[in-house]
């Protein structure tokens, strides 16, 4: 678990996985953490970024934690070098509702399997249906 907002290193899926390593940033909203991994040319503009933000159940007793995880990767033309420009950006936005009556194990089940749907190179995970795009036949 995060405690401190130390930095976050990723495996990126190239042939030997390079780890990409996010450092904390400055925060854009109440209960959100950020990270980013500038590009080498240091402009934002390029930044990857994760985020993770936590919401209190309304009702203590019988409402859900809002759980929202964010994760993006900017496209950008550098046909210019000295002036960049955003093309897209590749984006993930994940929300977990987690009950709280949950246990801990529950909430762990919750992540681990949602975690193992997402694998490549699985024939039995959708992560290969999402990167070519089509739904399993």
């Amino acid at each position: 678990m995060i405690t401190n907002m130390s930095n976050v290193t990723l495996l990126d899926a190239q042939a030997t996985p390079v780890s990409q390593t996010f450092t904390p940033a400055s925060r854009v909203a109440e209960n959100t953490a950020r990270w980013i991994q500038k590009p080498t040319s240091g402009a934002l503009l390029g930044a990857k970024t994760l985020s993770l933000s936590v919401k209190e159940p309304a009702d203590p007793a019988s409402g859900v934690f809002r759980i929202k995880v964010s994760f993006a990767i900017p496209k950008l033309d550098v046909s210019v070098p000295s002036a960049p420009k955003l093309v897209a950006t590749g984006r993930v936005n994940c929300e977990f509702l987690v009950p709280v009556g949950f246990t801990t194990q529950e909430c762990k089940d919750l992540v681990k399997m949602f975690e193992q749907s997402l694998v490549l190179g699985s024939s039995t995970a959708i992560g290969d249906n999402i990167v070519d795009r089509s739904l399993p036949y």
